[in-house]
């Protein structure tokens, strides 16, 4: 053999390889480089290994090394005889596949191996042919065939001529770890002619451009060798007999590899390729996720097909990677390195399919081995019995020690009797067993389950128990005359996992971390609410932790030890928080990816594969479920977006999208309705929704399924050019016609249960459906009623699902997994506080029935004898459970708003929640670009930014780094929620209070009349409404008067146009008054200023005639206007005070034109409001300038103070401000102590009424929704545009009156909304 592989690994660690590759360089700086980012790459891939000179890359079929893992994991499940019902068509690997290598640079291969010739020897001049290393491997595979296929340079493709070309492989055979393993090499041969290139020549053969080397490889036991001190050398499969050494007689024979063939679930390992990657090893292309590898300067690409029925080759885009370990100083020649590995290497090897995936810690019982006699209970057997308190639940493996003393004596009768509860414990009714307690006896002194035990050197006899068993109680039944020497202990099996999460939560910052099995479980003495969230946290994060089992996430470890989906769903979030750890996911979804896949390829090349279900097929699309419950591959399909959304792993997405289209495929095809888009069931679905829903499940599942296709389009795109734009139509179509349907119904939460609320809230639905309402366009009065009909029921969904789910006139969810669902849908309805008491109820009720985990299913109202009973038996309830872990996920959205935007964390929001001034919060979340550590203190955010990762607060963006934010700066999104449910709830007046085309005498060819301010002047009762009227022509300002607010007359000039050639001489639009004071409920009063009363005004330059009309003709200027009176008003200076050529910089926001300013006066500062137009997009934003005299204005810094929304998630802006975020009225609300500012927004649907936030006139923060749309009035007054406001307190009836320009059916207008009906 050229190389050995020579090394005993430690940890396998997964790699990315990236999908295009360029071609590789030679030079030694390329080399070193290479070197350099293998070691980050190494660090940074989980950061559990370093690389020295060398590393090991080991490939499998995608999937192939999970499914082998998993069928493992069910045959424990089997032999563990727990009680657990597993439907699903499990896929299991195959023991025979194809690998197939593509191979580039073949002339420098040759040149290569010519130059090693040379050096080596001359005595083979006058051979015909030389040979050329290909390849030389490790794998656990026989190799059934070996192929070489030219033109993989040129992209020709074609056997290689046998005259001038021949593939030889040679394998020697050994074992270790009681498995098989080979050690491969293959060359190929050509003549002397053909190898001696002119690498100036162009016209070189195929082989000497690249090709293909085709692989068949089995892992089945090989026939049984005859001699027993012989071993295997393999040459192009024919089998040479070599006599063993002395030195070899002691090694295991492949003779004692024997399978167990009486389980369905014994497989053989699937085959793998582990290369030894050398030190001239070159660089790949950076991963989308910054992960990269170094692979053989030679082998660069690898793909796999499954040798049975599947055709198809598929590229393989991760590998196992091993580092080599070593203690060699830095300074040590590399070849004395390499020859030191190489002579003390271990004779053992392990293939990643044979890694160990957990760890053992040693586990006593509380006060240590001091057992608890157990007085007044029957014994079986007559026997005496101890029980032993753990103190918290464990899984692992039971032992039972006494003495030495004992040692000679026969051992004792003991039984063992194991419960999550002490209930369970005592019972002796193997009926009721959920586990099998047997165990295992052996008379030792020196065993290695002892020696890994704590104190037990010497033990005289040693009981073990059989199999994994989950537990805090442990009975063992024993004679009387050994209690005082007995001692039991826990060897408990606990994941591969790193502390990559925190969570803390108190008065004072004391440390808390998930490293719950460390730690004491105490019912805490009047704990605070804070002392119980931290609790809940922990007990979340140490359930997930048990919960990761062999690489899986698990249903539950008494019973259900297997994957299934639905807890996926929640615990890859609650992982996300915590562990930060790909793998167990990764794994997870690989094998219930694969469940049904059969069945699926079945249908496909049915003959109803045309989308008619016959008869037949009705068996195999049921079977083609994942875990065989229809909404469970719905929820597959959601759990890849939720992935990709949390962790970013793209590499994956390639790697899986098959399997995810195909599923897809199936149930678009043969699940759903094709006309109106409804996933249909037959009677053989198992559809589960939840334990308990008291409502139709029927609703809940269409939901899923509108997600199911809504997040299969957003894989689609993320897979980008590598998806066929059929398949992406297919995926459009259907979920067209599913919102079809939709819209369409005069009720959508029609049989609603809670259930279906919380998933119509979490998936977007709502928000979908507003938006395909909202298409089309808007401007024309004629748009069908339907449509409008359709978009208001659309509009009532999320307050009908918020009575719903902050009511208790439904009945309760049945599970913690849809409670996790449930919490969060209250908090992104804008009630997180109300979520935190959900929170604190529920998982709070499971700890104060002293749980150390949390549940499968959990009732507030069962007590704690009945916590245990589940399927009609008393013990069957699962007390850890997966899908219990979502308050891990929960807290730190909840109180610091912490969730990703986009794809690994690259834009993530952060929004504390401000309702505790007196805690502080502080927590760490793994992310693919760094830790984010966010620390809130009674002073102080701290949030530390990973590089390559933006942060959104308070609707600004940050950048990595260290950021520190004054805790009373802070608004957070849910004050913002509660300051705005003030003014939310309208009612409508059905016409315009002043009409489009209102006659007054003089003013012919009104048509339009917009922008109404409402003011009163000191000591006069009367209230004045200045609005301006539009003719064709340009803009003039009239004010009208009313006595109630509600009918206005006496409409008169307050302002005309300017003379010809002035910044006004298009019209003018007053509006900013300076008012006496700005506090939101106090009178409009008009504030006098050295014997005048003033106002800013926007204006125009330009003037239309009534056969060629200008409408708001750029640019806009603004103007400073004043009045004796407050009625007649004339420009105060020649000169614009603002406008797009200054005062100060001009940005390209507003570069365009000024419009309409806003004035407020506030410490001695005037504060103008104002905004302005960027083309060609017209993108409308709001700036801020401040004066001293309301003559010189400066612009602000920071503008736009209130930029247009960007839909970086639907939470963040929903879309109604999107292009407009216009005409700021700014007032002080001195109940709450901060500025409101309403604006219009423009998005979806025309203009909306929206509002912001702010602590200080500069920083501000948004209401994503509006308080009022366009469209709300069912008159259709306001079906286009919704905008312009004026606000007026009215002491007498304590209402508010909000005029707005309402533009629809009726025209452009002054419109009214009330707070209460008039």
């Amino acid at each position: 053999m050229n190389t050995k592989i020579s090394s005993h690994p430690d940890r396998w660690i997964r790699s990315n390889i990236p999908f295009s590759h360029h071609d590789a360089h030679d030079d030694d700086d390329a080399n070193n480089s290479a070197s350099n980012k293998l070691s980050d790459c190494s660090k940074e891939v989980e950061g559990r290994a370093s690389i020295s000179m060398s590393q090991y890359c080991t490939l499998y079929g995608p999937g192939e090394l999970e499914t082998y893992r998993h069928t493992q994991l069910r045959r424990e499940v089997e032999d563990a005889k727990l009680r657990v019902w597993y439907p699903g068509s499990w896929h299991r690997p195959s023991s025979r596949t194809y690998f197939r290598a593509k191979i580039r640079n073949m002339q420098e291969l040759w040149k290569s191996c010519n130059d090693n010739d040379d050096k080596d020897d001359d005595d083979d001049d006058d051979a015909e042919e030389d040979e050329m290393v290909l390849l030389n491997f490790r794998s656990n595979a026989r190799i059934l065939s070996a192929e070489w296929i030219d033109g993989a340079g040129n992209g020709r493709s074609q056997p290689i001529n046998p005259n001038i070309h021949c593939l030889r492989w040679k394998s020697e055979m050994a074992t270790a770890e009681e498995e098989v393993y080979y050690e491969h090499d293959l060359s190929l041969c050509c003549s002397k002619e053909e190898c001696n290139i002119d690498s100036k020549k162009s016209n070189h053969s195929d082989a000497s451009q690249g090709g293909f080397l085709v692989l068949e490889l089995d892992t089945s036991p090989p026939p049984r060798r005859p001699n027993p001190m012989a071993v295997d050398i393999i040459v192009n499969g024919e089998s040479e007999v070599h006599s063993r050494g002395k030195d070899e007689e002691n090694d295991h024979d492949a003779n004692n590899v024997t399978t167990n063939v009486e389980s369905d679930l014994v497989t053989m390992p699937p085959p793998c390729i582990t290369l030894q990657l050398p030190s001239h090893m070159i660089k790949l292309d950076h991963a989308p996720d910054n992960q990269q590898i170094m692979m053989h300067r030679h082998c660069l690409e690898w793909e796999w097909k499954n040798s049975v029925g599947d055709e198809e080759w598929i590229p393989i885009s991760s590998c196992w990677t091993l580092p080599l370990q070593s203690n060699i100083e830095p300074n040590v020649d590399p070849k004395e390195m390499t020859k030191s590995v190489e002579t003390n290497a271990e004779a053992s090897w392990i293939f990643p399919h044979q890694m160990k995936l957990y760890q053992l810690s040693t586990v006593c019982p509380i006060g240590g081995h001091q057992n608890t006699r157990i007085d007044g209970v029957d014994i079986v057997d007559t026997q005496d019995a101890l029980l032993c308190d753990f103190g918290r639940e464990l899984l692992g493996k039971v032992h039972i020690s006494i003495p030495t003393l004992y040692s000679s004596t026969p051992p004792p009768t003991v039984k063992l009797r194991v419960g999550e509860t002490r209930e369970e414990a005592m019972n002796d009714e193997e009926e009721h067993f959920e586990q099998c307690p047997d165990l295992d006896h052996c008379h030792t002194t020196n065993t290695d389950n002892a020696s890994m035990m704590e104190d037990k050197v010497h033990a005289g006899h040693v009981w073990v128990s059989r199999h994994l068993l989950a537990f805090r109680y442990v009975r063992v039944i024993i004679p009387t005359d050994y209690h005082v020497h007995v001692e039991v202990t826990c060897l408990a099996h606990l994941p591969l996992l790193e502390k990559c999460g925190t969570f803390s939560c108190g008065d004072g910052l004391s440390s808390s971390n998930h490293d719950y099995v460390e730690q004491e479980i105490r019912q805490l003495q009047n704990e605070t609410n804070e002392d119980l969230d931290a609790k809940i946290w922990n007990c979340a994060a140490y359930t997930l932790r048990l919960c990761i089992h062999n690489n899986f996430i698990v249903d539950g470890i008494k019973r259900d030890r297997l994957p299934w989906v639905g807890d996926l769903a929640v615990s890859l979030m609650a992982n996300a928080y915590t562990f930060g750890d790909l793998e167990c996911i990764r794994w997870t979804l690989a094998v219930l990816g694969r469940c049904g896949m059969d069945k699926l390829l079945a249908i496909e090349h049915s003959e109803g594969a045309n989308g008619q279900v016959s008869p037949g097929m009705v068996s195999s699309i049921s079977g083609s479920h994942v875990n065989g419950i229809i909404d469970y591959s719905l929820w597959f399909i959601i759990s890849h977006w939720l992935y990709q959304r949390y962790y970013g792993d793209t590499h994956f997405l390639q790697q899986e999208w098959r399997l995810i289209e195909r599923r897809l495929n199936c149930l678009i095809q043969f699940c759903s309705n094709q006309e109106e888009g409804w996933l249909v069931s037959n009677d053989d679905d198992w559809v589960f929704i939840d334990w308990t829903v008291n409502g139709d499940k029927n609703t809940a599942l269409q939901i899923l399924w509108w997600q199911a296709l809504d997040c299969g389009i957003s894989l689609a795109q993320k897979m980008g050019s590598l998806v066929k734009e059929s398949q992406q139509q297919r995926m459009k179509d259907a979920i067209s016609r599913l919102e079809n349907s939709y819209l369409i119904m005069e009720d959508v939460q029609l049989g609603f249960s809670r259930q279906s609320h919380a998933l119509a809230v979490l998936s977007g639905l709502y928000t979908r459906l507003e938006d395909r309402a909202s298409e089309g366009d808007w401007s024309n009065p004629d748009s069908s009623n339907e449509r409008w009909h359709a978009l208001r029921r659309c509009r009532r969904l999320y307050e009908r699902s918020r009575e719903a789910l902050l009511g208790d006139e439904m009945p309760p969810v049945g599970t913690p997994y849809m409670k996790h669902l449930e919490a969060n849908a209250i908090a992104r309805l804008g009630e997180r506080p109300f979520a935190l008491k959900v929170i604190r109820s529920y998982w709070g009720g499971m700890l104060d029935r002293n749980a150390t985990t949390f549940f499968e299913a959990f009732d507030e109202s069962v007590t704690l004898a009945d916590v245990t009973q589940f399927y009609d038996r008393p013990f069957a309830r699962s007390l850890c459970h997966a899908w219990a872990a979502g308050p891990c996920s929960l807290y730190p959205e909840i109180l610091l708003g912490l969730r990703p935007l986009t794809d690994g964390w690259e834009h993530w929001v952060c929004d504390p929640l401000d309702c505790f001034s007196s805690i502080a919060i502080a927590t760490t979340i793994k992310t693919k670009f760094g830790i984010i550590d966010v620390q809130l203190d009674s002073n102080n955010l701290n949030v530390d930014i990973p590089e390559g990762t933006t942060m959104i607060l308070m609707d600004k963006s940050y950048s990595g780094g260290r950021h520190n934010f004054p805790r009373k700066s802070l608004i957070s999104s849910q004050r913002v929620n509660e300051w705005s449910k003030k003014y939310r709830g309208w009612h409508h007046h059905s016409d315009h209070v002043i009409k489009p085309n209102l006659m007054i005498p003089n003013f012919e060819g009104i048509h339009m009349t917009d922008v109404p301010t409402v003011y009163q002047l000191p000591g006069d009762d009367l209230f004045y409404m200045s609005f301006i009227a539009y003719d064709g022509i340009g803009y003039q300002t009239f004010v009208a008067e009313s006595s109630d607010l509600l009918d206005w007359t006496n409409s008169r000039l307050a302002m005309g146009y300017g003379d010809e050639g002035s910044f006004d001489y298009g019209g003018v639009v007053l509006g900013a008054y300076l008012y006496e004071k700005y506090d939101i409920d106090a009178p409009r009063v008009l504030k006098r200023k050295n014997g005048k009363f003033y106002c800013l005004y926007g204006a125009y330059a330009k003037r239309g005639t009534k056969d060629c009309p200008l409408y708001e003709p750029d640019p806009g200027y603004q103007g400073l206007a004043s009045s004796t009176d407050g009625l007649h008003w004339q420009r105060e200076f020649n000169e614009s005070i603002l406008s797009i050529y200054g005062p100060g910089m001009v940005k390209d926001w507003e570069k365009d034109s000024i419009y309409q300013p806003w004035l407020v006066e506030h410490e001695g500062q005037y504060f103008n409001f104002y905004n302005a137009k960027e083309m060609p997009d017209w993108v409308e934003q709001l700036g801020l300038a401040t004066s001293n005299d309301l003559c010189n204005w400066t612009r602000h810094e920071d503008n736009p103070i209130v930029r247009v929304g960007k839909r970086i998630g639907a939470a963040i802006n929903e879309g109604y401000d999107t292009q407009f975020t216009s005409d700021a009225k700014v007032f002080w609300d001195r109940d709450e102590s901060h500025f409101c500012m309403f604006y219009f927004g423009v998005g979806k649907v025309g203009a909306h009424i929206m509002i912001a936030y702010s602590k200080d006139l500069i920083h501000w923060v948004r209401d994503p929704k509006p308080l009022y749309t366009a469209g709300a009035n069912p008159s259709g007054l306001d079906k286009q545009y919704a905008h312009k406001i004026s606000l007026v307190w009215n002491p007498c009836n304590e209402t508010w009156y909000m005029f707005y320009c309402a533009v629809g059916d009726a025209g452009r207008g002054i419109g009214l909304i009330t707070s209460r009906s008039l």
